[in-house]
């Protein structure tokens, strides 16, 4: 939307250099960037200009970040400016729980992706314009309203002078403004100096009752007939509004009122009345009427657009949310697939030489970089979780929420989950959202329950609608009106979890009492991802992978066909990186009595591959694209009970390993440790199947 001047985004950091770099990755024509090198600077600026956005810098001197952003949640006239923290320091949760807490709306960490950075700022910046256009769609609405107040206002005095010209009548008589009149039997009886005036005649005579109707407008006369015989016919007041004729030709708005002169039967003698002149109400009557009809014609208009910008809103809002999915998924997925698979090839050839070399020194520094590498991988794998569980992809939301429970154990809050239903295959855009609203609703109750205990619940209920509840023992709270606005952050965490549910057609329901706890329930359409069309935009994993990690089917092919002595076990290797296979292929071949007979890249040509190798043993990769290794081993085993399947992972989780050795793999190792321990894990796997070698 345009406006008539820009928006105003505040860049506070105490050097110079970051906020020349911070204007030069936002800089847009609509938008005018005000710099502040500290706290007090920051303060000065707010006061003086309308901010659509504040991006702040943690680490200053004398008043860092958090500091400046509680100043700006105490003043009435900043409190909602939206905050966007950036630092350079360590990933610390309790860091971004404080930055969340002081009002902030995102925490990003130095160095800044710029796409990433004025995408969120591009969000709040049509947030601010959306907001102006609201503002000025009020006032316009006001105007309207005030005017239609002025109009009544206007009908009502018009309408107390028209009674105080019916009661002057009374008194004053001949002396009055209007069209006096009384008629007979014989026909007028009598009509004031304003009814000669009016009609243009000198005197009574020239008066004839029964050829009235020839002064009254032609589409007036049959309904004014019709109200005058029905007055006369119930002996009743007679009232009626029609045009009449003046004496310069024109025709005016008439009222006449008359009351029936009654003989001692019963009888209508005639009737005495008055007529007023009405056209200046009946006009601005009419031009009322008008103005409610556009009035009313521009208020639904409006109520339609605000309807709009509301569902505009919340499409926005979920696009946003699923947009900051993606982007996790898609790092969390590059790191997955390239880097840590790299980082477990490279400590396997350490691994591999730390034997092999001589020297006093050399031994000791290839075993302090094995360490690092495994600090690295630890650093990773933190990382991958923190961006997106993988458990919630590999394993859906229920496993997910029990993962989250163990996080939220590590903060002092024992949480429970159940699941009082079948297992619940989700969309995967469904069990993201939900597992980020079950999220939210638990860190809320980590900063303002107090509470010890919290229980997760999903349940599908017979009107075919998911609801999950979390509840807590915490401290409670008296919930405030739906109409009234939001001031904190945690009423802003709700609203967004509110708007998350609506849009995927449900809703938010908050139950609390004073000491007796909370209880958030989830209720959304229980979509069954094995009946979703394949079409529905979900999340998807990243599409760009480093080219050195993929693997050509005909490469594996011509791989799978090396053959080996048959006193040699025989492994296949399933892995969908070649580098890894080719880390693995190098630790097995130290030992005389195995054998690599064939690479597979996916779970399928693994079973393809099985069908003609008969391989002994299998090494097998979780998470592959197509088929990935649990559905792979299930189908392995089901078909060759005697072929011992090794799992392995570069997240050596409880889940991956319960769901790994459910589906009949012998263990489950990292890939790490594979040079430690593969080749006691064939030995293990063969004799566990009781194969002998």
């Amino acid at each position: 939307m345009l406006t008539d001047s820009p928006a105003k985004f505040l860049l506070v950091d105490d050097h110079e250099s970051n906020l020349v770099a911070l204007s030069a990755v936002l800089s847009r024509d609509d938008v005018e960037m005000l710099r502040a090198r500290s706290g007090r600077e920051a303060l000065e600026l707010l006061l003086q200009h309308d901010i659509a956005l504040a991006v702040i810098d943690v680490q200053m001197p004398i008043m860092d970040g958090f500091e400046l952003a509680e100043l700006m949640r105490g003043s009435q006239r900043t409190q909602h400016v939206p905050i966007i923290f950036l630092t350079a320091g360590p990933q610390d949760n309790l860091r971004r729980f404080r930055g969340y807490q002081a009002g902030a709306v995102d925490f990003l960490y130095k160095p800044i992706e710029p796409d990433v950075l004025r995408s969120k700022t591009g969000i709040f910046l049509d947030l601010y314009r959306q907001r102006e256009e609201l503002a000025r769609q009020r006032d316009t609405f006001i105007t309207l309203a005030e005017e239609k107040a002025r109009l009544l206002r206007e009908r009502d005095e018009a309408n107390r002078r028209l009674r105080e010209s019916e009661m002057r009548f009374r008194t004053l008589a001949d002396s009055a403004p209007v069209i006096i009149w009384m008629n007979g039997p014989a026909g007028c009886e009598f009509v004031n100096q304003t009814c000669l005036d009016f009609l243009g005649i000198d005197h009574l005579g020239q008066i004839d009752i029964f050829d009235w109707a020839r002064h009254v407008h032609p589409d007036d006369r049959d309904q004014a007939a019709a109200v005058y015989r029905q007055a006369v016919e119930g002996r009743t007041r007679f009232e009626a509004s029609l045009r009449c004729r003046r004496r310069d030709g024109t025709y005016r708005w008439i009222r006449s009122v008359g009351m029936p002169n009654l003989s001692a039967d019963g009888g209508v003698l005639g009737y005495i009345g008055a007529s007023f002149d009405v056209t200046e109400s009946k006009e601005a009557e009419e031009r009322l009427q008008r103005w409610s009809v556009d009035l009313e014609r521009a208020v639904s208009q409006k109520t339609s657009e605000l309807l709009q910008s509301q569902e505009q809103l919340r499409a926005l809002a979920t696009e946003l949310n699923l947009t900051e999915q993606r982007e996790r998924k898609r790092l969390a997925t590059e790191l997955h697939d390239y880097l840590a698979q790299l980082l477990v090839v490279v400590r396997m050839k350490l691994r591999q030489t730390i034997p092999l070399v001589t020297g006093e020194r050399i031994p000791e520094l290839l075993k302090d970089a094995d360490h690092a590498l495994t600090q690295s991988l630890d650093y990773t794998r933190s990382l991958v979780a923190e961006l997106t569980p993988p458990t919630l992809k590999e394993f859906g939301l229920l496993q997910a929420l029990t993962w989250l429970a163990t996080q939220m154990h590590r903060h002092g809050l024992t949480v429970t989950v159940r699941q009082d239903a079948a297992p619940l295959p989700l969309p995967e855009d469904q069990a993201v959202l939900l597992f980020q609203s079950v999220r939210e609703l638990l860190f809320n109750v980590l900063k303002h329950a107090k509470a010890t205990e919290a229980t997760i619940v999903l349940t599908v209920r017979a009107d075919g609608q998911l609801e999950v509840v979390v509840a807590d023992d915490g401290c409670g709270f008296v919930t405030a009106p739906k109409n009234r606005p939001g001031t904190t952050a945690n009423r802003f965490g709700l609203f967004s979890i509110q708007e998350r549910m609506a849009a995927m057609g449900g809703q938010l329901v908050i139950e609390s009492v004073l000491g007796g706890g909370t209880r958030a329930t989830l209720t959304t359409p229980y979509w069954n991802s094995r009946e979703k069309p394949e079409d529905d935009d979900t999340l998807t994993p990243a599409e760009s992978r480093a080219p050195s990690l993929r693997t050509r089917s005909t490469d594996v092919e011509h791989l799978s066909h090396s053959h080996h002595p048959t006193s040699k076990i025989g492994i296949l290797l399933v892995d969908d990186h070649a580098m890894v296979r080719q880390g693995l292929r190098s630790v097995l071949e130290h030992y005389d009595d195995v054998a690599v007979v064939g690479e597979a890249s996916t779970g399928r040509e693994a079973i393809e591959f099985v069908e003609r190798l008969r391989p002994a043993v299998i090494v097998m990769d979780i998470n592959m694209p197509e088929t990935n290794g649990i559905d792979a081993t299930v189908e392995i085993k089901a078909r060759h009970p005697d072929v011992a399947v090794i799992g392995l992972s570069v997240h050596n989780t409880a889940e991956a390993r319960k769901a790994m050795l459910q589906a009949g793999a012998t263990t489950l190792l990292s890939k790490e440790s594979a040079v430690d321990e593969l080749y006691a894990a064939i030995r293990q796997a063969l004799a566990d199947e009781g194969v002998p070698r």
